[in-house]
């Protein structure tokens, strides 16, 4: 218990120290640390805005999915065409006036500090409602993901949630599994950056792999089996022989030898592949995010609590039903929303990733049946993987828990005075609505602080227009602020272990500072001199300061009879020798987790292009339309052709325009490509080989047409000779073309 004390109060007397300039240290550790913050921070802000971008594509697809079917209102498109105006990054901005500054800043501050309100605010709203909220408190009231305090509140909260929930249903099976605000609020705490990063480093592989392997038909379902053996005979131009006919049902089709004969390897296969998945799985238990990790503990110890006399399957199986149902599972079905390929996969291996998601899944369930029949051939998997799994969900608890380590931060939030909130003038506004809404279930006593604040704030503005809404950087305060005086009582420590533990960091911050080839650094250290020599440095009074305070500490704790002067100060010399060696394998293991999270941050960054690149294409496709409606291209005046542009092999192929090629290598330094533009929203793709004046084909495309094909997961445009990306080809179009027509 005392040396984890010890740790605490180091991270509270490094936190508190008056002069922050006393703590600045210049070597490669604390570089190496700057840049992990500032990379962590850039995740944290881009996944924000790509969670934004993602709610606005979703929006957006489903309207434009009528566009191109021709059955939208005009009304409805200038809705749409409002969306997307709007869809562009939003300023900085300050609240109108300070008196609002500072309620919303004590607003934010309880809201963040106190999770149980919006613990019960997610219990209380609708489907409707819940993205917006979540977006406000996953992105941004608890936005910097990998900052203790504000993931251990986060995690606090989700506590409060889930014991909510279990005290509520009444029957287990049915826990955790129904789409509600709280299940959709569990899958968004994955999607943040620790979740993606492990998702990236233990699947991303073993997925990629897997979806290489196209032609590979893994189809276990026996009706879908005999219509492709029955189709195969059919495109030889073979007659059906005796015994098989269509129209059959799934039993006659699992009777057939041909399709059982087919069948055997497969299920043998997919098997393989299962376990494999699974293999990677357990082997990344070290590299599961702590707060999923946490959030498997609390329904291990809610079962138990709830259900006394649940087995341990019982409580394995509600653990899966997070772990698999609202984390690994839907990045294994849809591999490319959660960035970790970059391309749709074909259908064969797409089916087969929905299989492995199925036998994970029904192996963590551990159903008496299955839903489909023809599943049930794929028991071995679940019979022979049973104890490996349950051993795994129940290793997945084994964390420690962050209590202590809170209340000390929250101490800390309380003495500073640079506490901020980077937030939207809606984000606060929506929050605010939502409360006032909800007001009466969530303060029911008049005098808690949640009441007396929406109270002094009063009604909740209107959204703001998206041109008109900023980013704020909110100050966050205490209206009820603690004292911070006795913290030796608050946090439960004595006044040797706060002089213990400056003294300790004292002397390893001027280790940090002093040349390495300096004698006194030599080991085993001689603190007295480690500490005159910080004190008599010529030309840095910090350092002299930290040496005179170092010498004054060693004066302290020899009198308090903690240290002794006689054993050159044994018990504090070996935890700073310790600490140092800590600090070095600490700067080797911070490099390592910058180089994991700089590939996170560029799949991150990937990502939004991609999303960007959408909304760009809906605005050129929703230009073209509103133009054709509004009868803007008179009749019998030609549109403005825009282009030729031309495009070699080589920088299609560099783009990833071209994905697959049929001309022989020696011949592509002489292919080119011209796109031409006749009208909005048409274009004429041609094939040129140099020398000769005419073009070897030409393709003839809509952007509508385009639209539907990626909307449909069709991503091959075949040009005979080459086979096109459509999700590129969609992307060089907009670059090119979108701001020549003035979209």
């Amino acid at each position: 218990m005392r040396a984890s004390k010890r740790y605490s109060v180091t991270a509270l007397y490094l936190s508190m120290n008056a002069n922050q300039r006393d703590l600045e240290i210049e070597d490669d550790l604390a570089r190496a640390q700057k840049a992990l913050r500032e990379l962590k921070a850039r995740i944290s802000s881009q996944s924000k805005k790509n969670f934004v971008l993602e709610k606005d594509v979703r929006y957006l697809d489903s309207r434009i999915a009528l566009l191109v079917q021709n059955r939208m209102a005009l009304e409805e498109r200038d809705e749409v065409a409002s969306h997307l105006d709007d869809a562009s990054d939003i300023t900085e901005g300050t609240f109108p006036n300070d008196e609002k500054t500072q309620k919303y800043g004590n607003l934010m501050f309880l809201l963040q500090s106190e999770p149980r309100h919006i613990a019960h605010l997610c219990r209380l709203v609708t489907m409707a409602e819940i993205d917006q909220l979540l977006q406000t408190v996953m992105f941004t009231i608890y936005g910097n993901q990998y900052e203790s305090r504000e993931e251990h509140l986060l995690l606090t909260m989700f506590q409060s949630v889930l014991t909510y929930q279990f005290d509520n249903t009444p029957d287990y099976s049915s826990l955790l599994r129904a789409n509600t605000p709280v299940s959709r609020m569990m899958t968004t705490y994955t999607r943040r950056g620790p979740g993606q990063s492990y998702l990236k480093s233990v699947l991303a592989d073993r997925i990629n792999s897997l979806i290489e392997i196209k032609d590979l038909d893994l189809e276990i379902n026996p009706l879908k089996v005999y219509e492709a053996m029955i189709g195969k005979i059919e495109a030889d131009g073979e007659s059906l022989p005796t015994g098989l006919s269509k129209g059959i049902t799934g039993e006659q089709a699992a009777a057939n030898e041909n399709v059982q004969r087919i069948i055997g390897p497969r299920i043998e296969m997919l098997i393989e592949i299962a376990d494999s998945f699974l293999d990677t799985i357990i082997d990344g238990l070290d590299e599961t995010p702590y707060g999923i990790r946490w959030i498997c503990k609390q329904i291990r110890s809610l079962t138990r609590r709830k259900y006394p006399d649940a087995s341990e399957q019982t409580v394995c199986t509600l653990i899966g039903g997070f772990f698999f149902l609202r984390f690994i599972n839907p990045a294994i079905v849809t591999p490319r929303s959660y960035m970790l390929i970059e391309q749709t996969p074909a259908d064969n291996p797409k089916r087969t990733l929905t299989y492995v998601a199925k036998m994970l899944q029904n192996l963590a369930n551990k159903p008496s049946y299955a839903k489909e029949p023809y599943m049930h051939k794929l028991q071995p998997f679940v019979h022979k993987n049973k104890e490996r799994i349950n051993k795994f969900m129940l290793d997945l608890c084994e964390v420690q828990d962050f209590y202590e380590t809170l209340e000390m931060d929250n101490y800390v939030a309380l003495s500073k005075r640079d506490l901020e909130l980077q937030i939207t003038l809606n984000e606060v506004y929506a929050t605010h609505s939502l409360l006032e809404k909800h007001g009466a279930e969530l303060a029911k006593d008049e005098n808690s602080h949640l009441n007396q604040l929406l109270s002094e704030i009063g009604a909740a503005p209107a959204q703001l227009p998206r041109k008109e809404n900023r980013i704020i950087n909110l100050p966050l305060y205490s209206k009820w602020e603690t004292p911070l005086d006795d913290l030796t009582a608050a946090l439960d420590i004595t006044q040797e272990e706060v002089y213990f533990m400056e003294a300790k960091s004292t002397f390893v911050m001027i280790m940090r500072s002093l040349p390495s080839t300096s004698a006194v650094t030599r080991r085993p250290l001689r603190l007295d001199r480690v500490a005159d020599a910080a004190g008599t440095t010529k030309n840095d009074s910090v350092m002299v300061r930290k040496g005179i305070r170092a010498m004054e500490l060693l004066h302290q704790l020899q009198d308090l009879g903690i240290v002794d002067k006689e054993d050159n100060y044994a018990l504090l010399r070996d935890e700073i020798e310790q600490e140092l060696v800590h600090l070095g394998s600490l700067k080797e293991k911070v490099l390592a987790e910058t180089t994991k999270l700089d590939e996170v941050f560029r799949t991150i960054r990937d990502h939004n292009t991609y999303l960007v690149g959408q909304l760009e294409t809906y605005k050129s496709y929703l230009h073209n339309v509103r133009g054709q409606s509004e009868g803007t291209t008179k009749r019998g005046q030609s549109s403005k052709v825009l282009g030729p542009y031309k495009f070699t092999h080589q920088e299609l192929e560099k783009q990833g325009v071209i994905q697959k090629s049929n001309v022989p290598e020696n011949r592509r330094a002489n292919i080119y490509f011209n796109i031409t533009s006749p009208s909005p929203g048409t274009f004429v793709i041609s094939l040129h080989y140099k020398g000769r004046n005419r073009g070897l084909l030409e393709l003839d495309l809509k952007l509508d047409d385009l639209l539907e094909m990626q909307k449909e997961q069709q991503e091959d445009l075949d040009l005979e000779y080459v086979q096109f990306n459509v999700t590129k080809v969609l992307q060089l179009l907009n670059k090119r073309f979108a701001r020549k027509r003035g979209w």
